[in-house]
């Protein structure tokens, strides 16, 4: 009996490594998206790489620790793995890695919770938190981005113009028109800074957590990075906006817009190791030494007493549900058959010729991409026409399509896109499309996403209710204009078999759990609107309510369903 310790202790271990060899085997596909994320364009996660390192070498420092308070198994440790493996089913069946991400998170973290107890899980907090780093959240959080980059550029247009720069601010675009100094500089998306807040927070914590022992240090450095990042963002921009100025537009946003991020990072890096030095300096505890690095080596050792160990069948007991529970859910998420996907029946895959009183004509676009033009069908009606029948540009002779260049480059080919422009006779034009998704998701995604990337500057983005005859529709209303032209709206939400909504994080939601729970995905479409006036009074909000009122019915074929 006297060696029943040892052997429990080497039966954890066992349980542990077979359950990390079936987590690399499960979580497999999603390991391979995370680092694709990290060199994608859209989240540009480049200190990705560096944090699983970092979080292996903390527990590796912590090996001694673990070996003092190391005790028994808990119960408590494997209800947090049981919510953990309630993550990971929905994250794999409903195809969202994100949500695997924190179900991989919280097993790291739980499982030496349940076999080892509340000792080691303290000493596990935060190499697993650290690893949240990797999550990608640039093209995830545009809700916020868009009023940072509007932040950013309201400041940096203030000062700009207060050291005689004259700067005019567009949404989120920079542009002069000062004769021999003009440029044109868009804040989008992969500039709102975003991406350097994150990374600067992950520096910052990883510093903090080995030089400053007091959490509250800890915590006021981390929160110190979060403007450091912002302050440096906006110095980037406006020293862009400086080069263009000098040297031209060609200029600021070719090479120096790529490497100017290097040396401003640089400098805040500077400021944070700045501050850090002052609060280890910081003590209330009269003749207590200041922090530093000799004092933060021993930052992760915190004061926990090892729990006494288990009795056999308890530890037993938790080993059995651990084991059963974890491979189990994972067997589910590999073997069970792919969800199906459901019609798109409840669409009408056309938009009506007129409605009321406007006017409709079909827009067709030019993919050669060295004129890109569009034109309505009635205003080259008669016109050329190319070999295989349909009408041809009228600048350069190329072949007319249904569907703009960008989206036939972007979008997958199942993809369905029906458009329609209508004019009423005092010139108020409704530009109708209908997409109707494939069998990827890639298919549908946000108009904040593709505004900036077809030449359009965001002002403003909210939600509205339209009131249409028995319901009302939430949508999504994007205030917009091209550079050097007027403003327009752009309202959009989407639609499936039995629901309407405008949030992109509710319409995932909803297909995480019919994936999950009905093995269906769903067929989701999206009905976007351009309003050549923006929806800024009553009349014109009663005036679009009317044309929604007529368009509807006869886009959408299913009844009743449910609406936010």
């Amino acid at each position: 009996m006297t060696g029943r310790p040892d052997k429990l202790n080497l039966v954890k271990w066992l349980t542990a490594g077979g359950l990390a060899v079936a987590a690399l085997v499960n979580y497999r596909a999603m390991i391979e998206y995370t680092m694709l994320m990290f060199n994608s364009p859209i989240e540009d996660m480049s200190h990705g790489w560096v944090v699983p390192f970092f979080s292996a070498y903390v527990v590796w420092r912590q090996r001694d620790q673990w070996k003092a308070v190391a005790g028994g198994v808990s119960w408590t440790g494997v209800f947090f793995t049981l919510f953990a493996l309630v993550l990971a089913f929905f994250g794999a069946r409903g195809a969202q890695s994100r949500m695997e991400q924190l179900s991989f998170i919280l097993l790291i973290w739980s499982v030496p919770y349940a076999l080892w107890g509340r000792g080691v899980a303290r000493l596990m907090v935060f190499p697993a938190a650290f690893l949240l780093f990797t999550i990608p959240v640039s093209s995830f959080l545009d809700v916020f981005t868009i009023h940072l980059r509007m932040f950013s550029t309201t400041l940096a247009t203030a000062l700009l113009n207060g050291v005689g720069i004259v700067v005019e601010r567009s949404g989120t675009a920079l542009y002069s028109r000062v004769p021999g100094a003009e440029f044109n500089v868009d804040v989008a998306d992969p500039c709102s800074g975003i991406r350097s807040m994150f990374a600067m927070m992950a520096l910052t914590a990883a510093f903090a957590y080995f030089f400053l022992r007091s959490p509250w240090k800890r915590w006021v450095l981390l929160a110190f990075s979060v403007p450091v990042a912002i302050v440096g963002n906006m110095v980037r921009i406006i020293s862009i906006c400086l080069v263009a100025v000098w040297f031209g537009q060609d200029t600021a946003l070719g090479y120096y817009h790529d490497y100017s991020g290097y040396p401003i990072f640089l400098v805040g890096v500077l400021m944070v190791f700045a501050l850090s030095e002052w609060l280890s300096r910081i003590s209330f505890r009269r003749g207590a030494k200041p922090g530093g690095a000799e004092a933060g080596a021993e930052a992760a050792a915190e004061s926990v007493e090892p729990a006494p160990p288990a009795s056999f069948p308890r530890t037993v007991a938790v080993l059995a549900v651990l084991l059963s529970a974890v491979l189990g859910v994972f067997a589910v998420n590999r073997f069970v058959p792919p969800p199906e996907y459901s019609p798109a029946d409840f669409l009408a895959h056309a938009l009506p010729a007129n409605i009321g009183e406007f006017t409709g004509d079909r827009p067709l676009f030019c993919h050669n991409d060295q004129c890109l033009q569009s034109f309505l069908e009635r205003e080259i009606a008669g016109g050329k026409k190319a070999p295989d029948g349909r009408p041809a540009c009228p600048e350069c002779g190329r072949p007319l399509e249904t569907i703009s260049l960008g989206e036939f480059n972007d979008l997958p080919r199942d993809t369905e896109i029906v458009k329609r422009t209508y004019r009423s006779t005092d010139g108020l034009v409704y530009a109708v499309s209908l997409v109707i998704a494939g069998r990827q998701r890639a298919s549908i995604h946000r108009a904040e996403l593709c505004l900036p990337a077809q030449g359009f500057v965001m002002q403003d983005a909210d939600n509205l209710r339209f009131r249409l005859p028995g319901r009302q529709i939430r949508a999504r209303r994007i205030s917009a204009l091209r550079s050097g032209g007027a403003p327009f709206n752009l309202v959009y939400w989407f639609e499936s078999r039995d629901r309407s909504c405008c949030s992109h994080t509710e319409r995932i939601l909803v297909d995480v759990w019919d994936r999950s729970i009905y093995n269906r995905i769903n067929r989701w479409a999206m009905l976007a609107v351009t309003v050549s006036s923006p929806l800024d009074s009553p009349l014109a909000v009663d005036r679009f309510e009317g044309f929604l009122a007529e368009l509807y019915p006869q886009v959408m074929k299913r009844k009743g369903g449910k609406d936010e």
